[in-house]
C-alpha cells in the first residue's frame, strides 16, 4: 500500500523532512488552533480583568512605594474567622502637599495589631494612584493569586482530551521518522476505539493496529501503531501490507507510515 509513495524513504536513519501527515495542522486543523488560541486569550484575560478590579492585586503587581503613616483612630472589626480583629484608620503623604487617608483591617497576633493612636506605620501605595494603599507587611489578606493560576489548568483539563492524544502520535511519529527503522509487515487486526472525552462532546474514532513482521532472528514479532484514518482503517484487512517505523530498543510501539502520508 503507498509504494511509491514510500520509495524514496529510507530505510535506516537518520532522515529529514517528514510526511505531510506529519505536520501539526494535520492534529489540530487551522480553524480548531484559531479557536483553541482565541479560548486561550479568553482565559488568560478572564482572570487579569478581575485582578485589575481589586485594589489588592493592583497593589500587589503595580509599581508601589512606601511612606510613613501616622494612625488616626482604632476601631473593634470584624473578617478574621473568629479572632479578633481591628480597624486602623490611617494618613500618609505620597509627597509634600499630598494627605491620602487609608483603612486596614488587622487580625489578632498581626504586625501593628497594638498599634495606638498617633503611632507611626509604613504604608505602601500605588505610585500612579495613592489611594490605593495598605499598611506595608500588616498582615492584611493577600488576594488569593493560586486561585487565578486555576484557569490554565481547567482549560488544559477540558480540551486535552480532545487533542492530546493525536498531537501526541503526531510528535512521536515525527521522533520515529527521524531515528526509527522502517519495516514492512502485514496487519494482524485491527482494534477500533474511541478517544476519551468529555461526556456529550464528540470524540475521535481511532484505532489500534497490531502489525506482525519478522524480527532480525527471522521470528515473527509484533507492534502495535495508532491510526486516526476512518477510510485507512477500513482498508487494513488481516494479511494488508503496511509500513512501520519501529523505535530503537525493540519497543512495542511503532509509527504506522500510512496513517501519515497525507
Amino acid at each position: 500500500m503507498f509504494e511509491q509513495e514510500f520509495a524514496s524513504v529510507p530505510a535506516n536513519p537518520p532522515r529529514t523532512g517528514m510526511l505531510p501527515g506529519m505536520r501539526i495542522k494535520s492534529a489540530i486543523p487551522r480553524s480548531t488552533l484559531v479557536l483553541l488560541l482565541a479560548l486561550v486569550a479568553l482565559f488568560a484575560l478572564m482572570p487579569l480583568s478581575m485582578l485589575s478590579m481589586d485594589p489588592r492585586a493592583r497593589l500587589q503587581f503595580g509599581p508601589s512605594a512606601t511612606a510613613q503613616g501616622r494612625v488616626l483612630s482604632l476601631a473593634d472589626a470584624s473578617g478574621c474567622r473568629g479572632s479578633d480583629a481591628r480597624s486602623i484608620v490611617y494618613s500618609f503623604s505620597s509627597e509634600p502637599g499630598k494627605e491620602f487617608r487609608g483603612v486596614a483591617v488587622v487580625c489578632d497576633g498581626a504586625p501593628y495589631y497594638s498599634v495606638s493612636v498617633g503611632d507611626t506605620i509604613p504604608v505602601r501605595y500605588l505610585e500612579r494612584d495613592p489611594a490605593v494603599n495598605n499598611i506595608a507587611g500588616g498582615g492584611s489578606n493577600e488576594p488569593p493569586i493560586f486561585l487565578f493560576m486555576i484557569f490554565p489548568l481547567l482549560f488544559v483539563l477540558i480540551f486535552s482530551p480532545l487533542y492530546f492524544p493525536q498531537l501526541r502520535e503526531v510528535m512521536r511519529a515525527r521522533k520515529l521518522y527521524k531515528r526509527g527503522t522502517l519495516i514492512q509487515g502485514q496487519v494482524v487486526f485491527v482494534t477500533k476505539r474511541n478517544t476519551a472525552t468529555w461526556p456529550g462532546w464528540p470524540g475521535s474514532s481511532t484505532a489500534d493496529v497490531y502489525v506482525s513482521y519478522p524480527s532480525q532472528s527471522g521470528a515473527r514479532t509484533e507492534t502495535v501503531v495508532w491510526c486516526a484514518n476512518d477510510w485507512l482503517i477500513n482498508q487494513l484487512v488481516p494479511g494488508a501490507p503496511v509500513h512501520v517505523l519501529l523505535p530503537p530498543g525493540g519497543s512495542t510501539k511503532g509509527a504506522l507510515l500510512e496513517a501519515f502520508i497525507r
